[in-house]
């Protein structure tokens, strides 16, 4: 039986939501960590559906914007 340490995923992905707020971007990354990406994915497309716009983050910080451009 493998350790605890072994059923750690190596990479979380997260769903970040961001918005226009006046002259600035306001981005909002209180979404849960997920333990693979296309969870996150899936998740993305549902709230890109209803008119959010929004990015999947990784752990080490990096994001893949799912929108060309920012809100209007």
């Amino acid at each position: 039986m493998g350790s605890f340490h072994d059923r750690i995923p190596t990479n979380m992905w997260r769903v970040v939501f961001y918005e226009r707020r006046g002259n600035r971007v306001h981005m909002d990354r209180t979404g849960p960590w997920l333990p693979e990406k296309s969870l996150a994915r899936n998740w993305a497309h549902w709230f890109k559906e209803r008119g959010y716009h929004v990015a999947l983050q990784d752990q080490n910080g990096g994001l893949e914007k799912l929108h060309v451009g920012i809100p209007g």
